[in-house]
């Protein structure tokens, strides 16, 4: 029987991208609730100076990872990373080098958990491979 003059060919499915861990999910909603609850705080000070400009690049950044980890792309992932890493540097240079009385305080609670967050939800392999697909 001659169906036609093609022949039918199975081409292999894409493969499916792996599952996100729920911990990234958890992390991305985290790191949105965070940076709203400074935003909204920063916003009702009504400091519009060079210094809010400056305040508010870290809010906007962990705003960035919680929307590209939600919305799964590839560039959420490696923002996340990179900035936890930059995090980390900065918090630590505030702690050694700048002297002040909430120093330490300060630098623990914007930067270092923030960083520690995000590495924790990003670096094991099936985060990693979820996002890279390795």
């Amino acid at each position: 029987m001659i169906l036609s003059g093609l022949q039918y060919q199975v081409t292999p499915s894409n493969r499916l991208a792996p599952r996100v861990p729920w911990y990234v999910y958890a992390a991305a909603i985290l790191l949105l609730g965070w940076a709203s609850v400074l935003l909204i705080g920063s916003l009702s000070l009504e400091w519009f100076d060079p210094l809010f400009r400056k305040a508010m690049v870290p809010v906007t950044l962990e705003l960035a990872i919680g929307c590209g980890l939600l919305l799964r792309r590839r560039w959420g992932w490696l923002l996340g990373v990179a900035t936890a890493v930059l995090f980390i540097v900065n918090g630590l240079h505030s702690i050694i080098f700048v002297r002040g009385e909430y120093v330490v305080i300060d630098a623990l609670i914007h930067r270092l958990v923030p960083a520690t967050v995000i590495l924790v939800a990003l670096l094991p392999g099936r985060a990693r491979r979820a996002f890279l697909g390795e």
